[in-house]
């Protein structure tokens, strides 16, 4: 009787989920199982639901593109924030993470090319300023 099997233990049963909402696999929404079948509802995933797992930018990056823009907007304060920001830029690439804690590499990155920009303008202003200067 022991090397008989009933019918019912040949075949593996399901795992039973109780009903709720289940994320889908796109990780943008999640959808409602009833116990039995899926539901056609849909909803965004609630952010409050998740644990505090999201990546945090990184500060100086930021500040580095802050003040590469000001760098270029702000004209006589160029110099000054154009150094800080590329100073706080090269210091937050060695930081930044791609896929870690810490995010930012495209805005200091954007800071630094900011800055640049601005220092090379003033260059350019203080040579002709200086060219200007000398023939007169």
């Amino acid at each position: 009787m022991n090397d008989v099997m009933r019918s019912d233990e040949s075949v593996p049963r399901a795992p039973v989920y109780p009903p709720g909402w289940y994320r889908q696999p796109d990780g943008m929404q999640e959808r409602y199982w009833d116990g039995n079948a899926w539901i056609d509802a849909f909803r965004p995933v609630m952010v409050a639901n998740q644990p505090a797992m999201l990546a945090r930018t990184h500060g100086p990056a930021v500040a580095s593109m802050v003040l590469g823009i000001c760098s270029l907007v702000i004209w006589y304060l160029g110099i000054i924030t154009g150094i800080i920001g590329l100073v706080l830029g090269a210091s937050s690439l060695k930081h930044v993470q791609p896929r870690g804690p810490k995010r930012g590499r495209g805005m200091a990155i954007a800071g630094i090319v900011c800055s640049i920009v601005a220092l090379a303008l003033w260059a350019l202003v203080l040579i002709a300023a200086a060219a200007v200067g000398g023939s007169a």
